[in-house]
């Protein structure tokens, strides 16, 4: 009997012992919805789940070599579907909102490229949407049920940021699924999809990455010297996905604009302060944004183990930010100021205008900081 074999996933052997242990017996269900941080592996996961479902070797799956398997990574197995999130251009959509046959080429074009390298985290420039007309037609797809006889599989990526149109559309087909599909959902925000369709599905979370694990395998992917300094700023993010993308933003100009927002925060010149927040927030860039409270976060932390001895293996990214914010004082203080920091990364991953990401961070902090003073810290 054949075994899956597992190539891409790092980590998460929890989940690769499940789904091993269901492949193995023949228990695979028809619906799962895989949770966790993006760039941990839940896409990836799908796509050699996939792989190996359609594989067509007698003894380890996937094998990479079938012609199944070279058709699903070139996305063109009749039986292998994959949905993601996709920012549309004025080209891809008709006068009356349907999606042109350019659009449809920029969706599959899309799609390729994430399976390219399956643990990349896509970026945006403008908040991405799941049409619903892409939902129709994969619901027509699997109807149809396999081509091939075997399995009829669906990726479906970024499911919570699927209209309302879209997840009624998808939640009937959950419902009542021919007996040969396999719906693989994913998501890094659970608590937002639709609870009907969480409740239809097997619920399997994903890790956080350990920072060793992120950091082996950057040095390999990107050909790194183990001692780049840029390793010790993007390692600890627990997401392969999320290092990759933080380590092409990573520039002096992202520290400056850091350690600059923090100064006119401290210093509570809102002029000048609401002058460098449109000066950030006029470039489209997501992944900078997302720096620049990385950057923030790491020299919170800092600021804080640097006052303690015997606390210089907690230094995140460098001792280049250590002074960024000389008030954080004491572990309340660190705790609140990177809880806002979280959050702002949030919402930025939730693609919110910047502009209020930004404001919002500044007052939280100019408040949090008022409240210290009042009470004399």
């Amino acid at each position: 009997m054949a075994q899956l074999q597992w190539n891409m996933v790092l980590g998460q052997e929890r989940v690769k012992d499940f789904f091993s242990s269901a492949f193995t017996n023949g228990t695979i269900g028809h619906a799962y919805l895989l949770s966790g941080e993006a760039g941990t592996g839940t896409f990836t996961a799908a796509l050699e789940i996939s792989m190996a479902l359609l594989c067509s070797s007698e003894t380890a799956r996937p094998c990479y070599t079938c012609s199944s398997c070279r058709r699903v990574r070139s996305y063109s197995h009749p039986d292998f579907h994959v949905v993601m999130p996709f920012a549309l251009k004025k080209e891809h959509k008709t006068t009356d909102n349907k999606i042109t046959e350019a659009g449809w080429e920029a969706f599959a074009a899309g799609v390729r490229e994430r399976m390219e390298d399956p643990y990349l985290v896509p970026e945006f420039s403008t908040p991405p949407s799941i049409p619903v007309d892409w939902i129709r037609e994969l619901t027509h797809s699997i109807r149809r049920g396999a081509v091939e006889k075997g399995k009829n599989i669906v990726i479906l990526d970024g499911i919570d940021v699927m209209l309302k149109e879209s997840a009624n559309t998808l939640l009937k087909t959950l419902e009542e699924p021919p007996p040969d599909t396999l719906l693989l959902l994913c998501t890094d925000r659970p608590h937002v999809v639709l609870p009907t369709i969480v409740s239809r599905c097997q619920l399997l979370r994903f890790a956080a990455l350990p920072p060793d694990t992120i950091r082996l395998e950057l040095v390999s992917r990107l050909s790194l010297s183990p001692d780049d300094p840029r390793l010790d700023a993007v390692a600890h993010v627990g997401s392969l996905g999320r290092a990759q993308s933080l380590l092409r933003h990573i520039d002096a100009s992202a520290r400056q604009d850091a350690r600059e927002f923090w100064r006119l925060i401290i210093e509570q010149d809102h002029l000048a302060l609401f002058d460098k927040i449109d000066e950030i927030s006029a470039s489209a860039d997501y992944g900078r944004h997302e720096n620049l409270f990385m950057q923030l976060m790491y020299g919170i932390r800092n600021a804080f183990f640097t006052k303690m001895n015997g606390t210089e293996n907690y230094i995140m990214g460098g001792s280049a930010l250590s002074g960024v914010v000389e008030q954080v004082i004491s572990p309340h203080a660190m705790g609140v100021l990177a809880q806002h920091c979280e959050t702002a990364i949030g919402r930025i991953r939730a693609r919110t205008n910047i502009a209020l990401v930004l404001i919002n961070f500044a007052l939280s902090v100019m408040e949090f900081y008022n409240e210290q003073k009042q009470q004399g810290h």
